[in-house]
């Protein structure tokens, strides 16, 4: 479960597939609720934030097709609600045992490849190995479950749109519990494209609608 979170939307690619995590607090009651979502949304506006400078490295490289300069790097945080991932993300496909998820990944991306990616040619783009760190909520408890892997994604561009993407899992490590779950979706990922839908979805939706919340501050 590829916001490329920045990438994001290559690395939305791993963010896709669902892995990620904020408060650990228990709903017990209303006020409560109330006070743990309003800290959720304060944390998820400040990651927001802190996303934007590479946002616009990598909307203002690919949209405006600017090779030259150095190679895209940044590191990215994102939390998810667990509900959003449930819904949104892997939308039934599997079972989502944990409560809120957060994910750090440092992302590196070649400008050039940005830059030809919009292209209307066809274009294979491979990333660099992606290592992303992971905390999982315990679901109405506050245990937290830490997990970390290594993607190497590829992503087919054609006519300036992602249409295929394969995220290549690996070096899967972490909880016990959280390990094994992930394991088993990483490898029907690796075996039958289980998350390519989402993940190109993801991609498009970055380079399209999410560059267009910065459309303004690209190529200053």
């Amino acid at each position: 479960m590829i916001d490329t979170s920045a990438l994001r939307p290559l690395c939305a690619t791993f963010f896709a597939t669902g892995l990620i995590t904020a408060f650990a607090m228990p709903l017990a009651a209303p006020a409560m609720a109330q006070e743990v979502d309003k800290a959720l949304e304060a944390r998820m506006d400040k990651e927001k934030n802190d996303r934007k400078g590479c946002k616009i490295a990598i909307c203002d490289a690919a949209r405006n097709k600017k090779a030259d300069g150095a190679d895209i790097a940044c590191t990215v945080t994102k939390t998810w609600a667990a509900a959003d991932l449930r819904d949104s993300i892997l939308k039934g496909k599997l079972d989502w045992p944990w409560g809120h998820a957060q994910c750090t990944a440092d992302i590196k991306i070649e400008r050039k490849m940005l830059a030809q990616a919009l292209a209307a040619g066809t274009l294979d783009a491979k990333l660099a190995k992606q290592t992303v760190n992971c905390t999982l909520d315990q679901k109405g408890g506050s245990e937290k479950y830490s997990i970390s892997f290594g993607l190497t994604p590829t992503v087919t561009f054609s006519g300036g749109k992602a249409t295929k993407a394969t995220l290549n899992w690996s070096d899967i490590q972490g909880s016990a519990l959280a390990k094994g779950a992930v394991w088993s979706a990483a490898t029907l990922d690796n075996n039958v494209g289980l998350f390519e839908g989402t993940t190109v979805d993801q991609i498009n939706s970055f380079f399209g609608p999410k560059c267009d919340e910065v459309k303004d501050e690209l190529g200053k």
